[in-house]
């Protein structure tokens, strides 16, 4: 997806260049909350590749604004031929605002369909305008938006985006609902979708709308709203398709039932592309941690009793987990934990919640603050564990929906601070770096690859040092080489010696210093790793940006790319219209699965 600054922090603040007051510095705690993980934690890699979506995810977040600001969902137009091909436009009305997403549909040959940047067509592009669409505005959308990198949008023009139809289910859907069934549950796997997005593009490009126009009370001043208005309507859109195409070939086939109408979500392939993004913007990466990491410091401070209602819900949570995880298999998907070993795990910790409703203990000891207690025994099983049990009990933070919603735009303005003492500078080094120290990079193996741009595939690339073209193009995601470096020749100076005085001597290390000054304050803002080393991967930090974005069934292609679903269990335009959308959509299992699990017990 393409990304917009978000952030995390308290005092508010007003952009110089915007006017939209933001907030800075670390977001106060709740009363009552315990202590936020430590940096040590959070930002290792390895605890970044457990991360799970959370009723904080952007595509949690925009359903539930949606619904309570009642906005008003419609499919204005559909016309599309028996194998789909055509446009379709669905209107969006919220209070003052008025949007359309028009869509354009083709069926491109499967050797066609390719999930890169540098494709040439995809089954599906579309746009999210501001406004009314014409004939007149129609046709330019027409002629611009299937073109994407190739095309021109006009500046009421919000999103742009586009997909393709999934080879394997798409037309497997369409033939049974064609023939009076519903989909085999057992087909799908961890994979529940017949169209995956592959691009969303924003903010400037192709002359799309600029955000900073967008003023504080605008719907689109939150980040990733559009982006995720857009990607539940094309989630929409891929099935209100195969409906469509299976009438085509029987005029009474059956539609999707209920349950498979919101178990059906979007597919999306990740790549290396996001990893450099998170860390050159350092302030983002922090406040999407915060953004985890503040509801669960809250509700692990909480006092709760057996009879609680909330209770009941974690119960409740649990068990649905456990199933969700057991259906998930015990296929390998390193570097991620396996679905089977984690629902084993997670029974130890619900066993400790059964005692806890039964007698107001856990191991024998009374608890008062059973949350914290479980928690901490999911720490000590594994990450994955942990990060499962993190999921559910943020489930119960409701009440500071609107106070992290309303803190996610962030200042990424860094500069160098010229008066500051050498010394000082070391000092945070020492606080907030010590991490560091952990690469040699007199060892080969920690400098083994460099990061570039491809202007064959026109997105991020890994090479490898000494083999492959392109080193002189290296990008600047060294952040602890840079750090290693810049703490040695600080260690050469006077202390006392200003930064302003270093620099004249040293300007190759104005970026370091810059990072070290500006980044230093941000209890989240590095990952604690060497892009370059041997032993990086990738999928870890993905993982970490993919479950902020409310993506989940992560399934590893590669070290460098994953395939992960978005919107399973969401609510639908239906839903929204009847009035039977809600939030609960967590751990959805597909329909008639967990029956058949018990049944197979």
């Amino acid at each position: 997806m393409s990304v917009m600054a978000s952030g995390l922090p308290s005092a508010l603040t007003t952009n110089p260049v915007t006017g939209v007051a933001s907030q800075s510095g670390p977001l106060e705690l709740p009363t009552g909350a315990v202590a936020l993980r430590p940096a040590n934690q959070v930002c290792d890699p390895a605890d970044m590749g457990t991360a799970r979506a959370t009723r904080h995810s952007f595509s949690r977040t925009v359903i539930r604004h949606l619904v309570a600001e009642q906005w008003q969902v419609a499919r204005e137009l559909f016309d599309m031929d028996a194998a789909g091909r055509g446009v379709a436009i669905y209107r969006i009305d919220a209070g003052a605002y008025t949007w359309r997403l028009v869509a354009f549909s083709q069926v491109l040959a499967e050797a066609q369909r390719q999930d890169r940047v540098i494709a040439a067509g995809w089954d599906i592009t579309l746009a999210l305008v501001e406004g009314e669409v014409d004939d007149e505005r129609l046709d330019q959308l027409r002629a611009n938006v299937p073109l994407q990198e190739n095309g021109r949008a006009d500046e009421g023009t919000v999103i742009w985006a586009r997909g393709n139809r999934s080879a394997r289910f798409f037309d497997a859907v369409v033939n049974a609902l064609a023939a009076g069934e519903q989909p085999d549950p057992d087909m799908f796997g961890a994979s529940p979708y017949v169209m995956r997005s592959t691009a969303f593009y924003s903010n400037g490009k192709f002359g799309l709308a600029d955000f900073e126009r967008f003023g504080p009370d605008h719907p689109f001043a939150v980040p990733y709203r559009p982006h995720f208005l857009a990607a539940w309507l094309m989630r929409e859109l891929s099935l209100d398709l195969v409906e469509h195409c299976a009438r085509a070939v029987n005029p009474d086939a059956v539609v999707l039932d209920p349950q498979w109408r919101r178990y059906f979500g979007l597919g999306n392939a990740t790549g290396l592309g996001m990893v450099p993004y998170v860390i050159n913007h350092p302030q983002v990466l922090d406040a999407w941690a915060n953004l985890r990491e503040v509801p669960l410091a809250a509700v692990r401070g909480r006092v709760a009793e057996p009879g609680d209602p909330e209770v009941a819900r974690v119960r409740e949570l649990f068990d649905r987990a456990v199933t969700y995880l057991e259906l998930g298999g015990s296929t390998d998907i390193e570097p991620f934990p396996n679905c089977a070993v984690v629902a084993q795990q997670l029974t130890e910790v619900r066993d400790l919640l059964r005692e806890f409703v039964a007698h107001g203990t856990v191991r024998g000891q009374p608890v008062t603050r059973p949350w914290d207690v479980l928690h901490s025994e999911a720490e000590s099983i594994s990450q994955g564990c942990r990060a499962v049990v993190a999921s559910i009990l943020t489930e119960l933070t409701g009440d500071l929906d609107a106070t992290i919603e309303a803190s996610l735009s962030c200042d990424e303005r860094n500069s160098v601070v010229p008066s500051q003492r050498v010394g000082e500078v070391l000092d945070a080094i020492e606080a907030h770096y010590g991490w560091v120290r952990q690469f040699d990079f007199v060892d080969p193996s920690q400098q083994a690859y460099f990061w570039f741009s491809s202007e064959n595939n026109e997105e991020p690339r890994r090479g490898r040092r000494g083999v492959d073209a392109g080193e002189h193009l290296e990008h600047g995601t060294d952040v602890a080489r840079a750090v290693s470096a810049l703490r040695s020749d600080l260690d050469s100076v006077d202390p006392a010696t200003s930064v302003a005085r270093f620099l004249i001597a040293h300007p190759w290390h104005r970026g370091a210093i810059s990072r070290v000054q500006s980044v230093h304050r941000l209890a989240y803002g590095e990952v604690h790793t060497n892009l370059l080393g041997e032993q990086f991967l990738p999928l870890n930090v993905q993982r970490l940006q993919l479950s902020v974005y409310g993506m989940e069934n992560f399934v590893p292609q590669s070290t460098d790319w994953l395939r992960v679903t978005l919107f399973v269990g969401a609510p639908r335009v239906r839903d929204l219209a009847d009035g039977t959308a809600d939030d609960d959509w967590i751990f959805v299992s597909a329909p008639g699965a967990a029956a058949g699990l018990e049944a197979s017990r």
